[in-house]
C-alpha cells in the first residue's frame, strides 16, 4: 500500500452511509418542525449547514447545524438564545455551546440567529448571540456554505479533522475548516499526502497567533473564541506528527509506517500509542506543562 493508498482508505473508511444520513436528516426535520410549531412566525427563515451541508463531515464526527432565523424585530440577542435553549432543554438532551445549541443525541446543532436587515429578505447576515460572554456575533451561514465547497480543500479538511479526531485534540470544526483553507491558500503541492504535511507545518508556525478570519465577517475572528492550551495542545501534536516524518527512508514502507503514525495507527503494537494522557513531542524550546484539558 502507498502513502496516497492510505490517506485515501482513511477517506473511505470515514465515508457516511445512507442510512446514518437519512437518520440525521430525519431528526434535523423533526427538531425544525417542533421548533417551527414552538416560535411560529417569528421564525423568518431555516438553513442547515454544518460539516454535512458543507461536504466535510467524517462518521467520526459528523454534524448538521440548524440555523433558525428569526425576524429582526422578534427578540433581544440573549432573549432569542435563551427562549430557544429552554424549549429545547424541555424536549431534548441539550448542551449549551457558544453560539450554538447542541442535541448530542441527534447529531443536530441548533444555532439561533437574528436577522439584521429588516427589508431585504435575500440578506442572509444574521447576529448570533455568545453565551459565554453576553456579545453578538455578524455571520452568513451561506457564506460559510460557499466558502468551504468552493475551497478545493475538502478531502485535506476531513483527512485533518480524522487527525485531530485520533489525537484527541480539540478543536472547532469550522477553524479546522478554516485553518486548512489558509494553509494551502497559493500552494503548489497536488500530491495529498505532501498538502496534509503542509498543513501540519503551517500549523507548527502558526496556530499560537493565528487570525482564522470569518468569511462572512472580516472582524470576526474564529481563532479567539479557541482557547490558548487548546491551540498549543494542537501545536504540540502537530510537532510530534512532523518528528515521524523526519529522516525517513526514501522506501514504500518506511514512508507508510510513518503516516500511519501521523495518524496514531501504530499497528504493531508497542508503547508508542497515544492514551488520551499524553504525547510523545519533539525537542521545542516552547514546549511547555498543558494545563488539564476538558471538553468543548
Amino acid at each position: 500500500m502507498t502513502v496516497t493508498e492510505y490517506l485515501e482508505s482513511l477517506l473511505e473508511g470515514e465515508k457516511i452511509n445512507d442510512k446514518d444520513k437519512e437518520e440525521i436528516v430525519k431528526n434535523r426535520e423533526e427538531v425544525e418542525k417542533a421548533i417551527r410549531e414552538k416560535f411560529g412566525e417569528e421564525v423568518k427563515t431555516v438553513k442547515y449547514s454544518g460539516s454535512i451541508a458543507k461536504h466535510t463531515a467524517i462518521n467520526s464526527s459528523k454534524d448538521l447545524d440548524l440555523a433558525v432565523h428569526f425576524k429582526h424585530d422578534s427578540f433581544s440577542l440573549s432573549e432569542m438564545y435563551e427562549s430557544v435553549f429552554d424549549f429545547l432543554n424541555e424536549n431534548y438532551n441539550v448542551r449549551e455551546q457558544k453560539v450554538s445549541i447542541g442535541l448530542p443525541d441527534l447529531n443536530v446543532d441548533v444555532v439561533p440567529g437574528r436577522r439584521i436587515d429588516k427589508e431585504d429578505d435575500s440578506n442572509n447576515d444574521v447576529f448570533l448571540y455568545r453565551s459565554d460572554d453576553d456579545s453578538r456575533i455578524k455571520t452568513n451561514i451561506e457564506k460559510h456554505k460557499s466558502h468551504i465547497t468552493n475551497s478545493g480543500c475538502r478531502n485535506e479538511i476531513k483527512l485533518m479533522k480524522i487527525w485531530k479526531n485520533k489525537w484527541n485534540v480539540k478543536f472547532k470544526s469550522f477553524a479546522v475548516e478554516l485553518l486548512v483553507i489558509q494553509a494551502l491558500n497559493g500552494s503548489s503541492k497536488i500530491i495529498l499526502k505532501d498538502r496534509i504535511k503542509e498543513v501540519l507545518d503551517y500549523i507548527l508556525e502558526n496556530v499560537e497567533e493565528i487570525n482564522l478570519i470569518d468569511p462572512a465577517n472580516s472582524n470576526n475572528n474564529v481563532a479567539d473564541i479557541i482557547e490558548d492550551y487548546k491551540k498549543m495542545f494542537l501545536k504540540t501534536t502537530a510537532s510530534t506528527c512532523l518528528s515521524y516524518l523526519e529522516n525517513v527512508n526514501g522506501d514504500q514502507d518506511s514512508q507508510l509506517s510513518a503516516w500511519k503514525k501521523v495518524f496514531n495507527d501504530f499497528s504493531g503494537g508497542g508503547s508508542n500509542s497515544y492514551t488520551g494522557i499524553g504525547v510523545v513531542t519533539r525537542n521545542t524550546a516552547d514546549w511547555g506543562r498543558q494545563p488539564d484539558r476538558r471538553h468543548g
